[in-house]
């Protein structure tokens, strides 16, 4: 799993719930765009070990909204954002839930931060016997 598979996953919540009047950009936002529209910023990772080789990965994300109308808008259209990302499905079909949300409206636009956890398991390389010579000697 990569960070660009959860931020497409985004992309495509944000979409089946807003419909494409919307635009939508991840990392950056080019300049002179026209609102409304979406920014994905994936903003911090942390990898906490557990036992038996596994990893829990924190993952927070920023989707920003830039309102056409003002405050109000922003308000209207961060709380659909939360309630649209409880829940993404990834492209290859595992679902990945959306923790910790919280929104600050910040110069009118609103910045809608969650946390994708997911968990990864190490796998350690055996090499295999590349050949094995077996002499047998017999009397008689």
């Amino acid at each position: 799993m990569e960070i660009n598979d959860i931020i497409t996953a985004i992309s495509i919540k944000l979409n089946q719930v807003f419909g494409d009047e919307y635009r939508i950009y991840a990392d950056d936002i080019p300049q002179g765009f026209e609102a409304p529209a979406f920014l994905i910023l994936f903003l911090n990772l942390e990898n906490i070990r557990q036992i038996g080789g596994r990893w829990r990965v924190n993952t927070l994300f920023n989707i920003q909204y830039f309102p056409r109308n003002g405050r109000t808008e922003a308000s209207n259209a961060a709380l659909k954002v939360q309630q649209a990302l409880k829940e993404i499905t990834l492209l290859n079909g595992t679902v990945m839930l959306g923790t910790n949300g919280n929104t600050e409206i910040v110069d009118g636009n609103a910045h809608n931060f969650i946390n994708f956890n997911f968990y990864l398991q190490e796998i350690e390389y055996v090499p295999f016997m590349e050949s094995l010579e077996h002499h047998l000697n017999t009397k008689g």
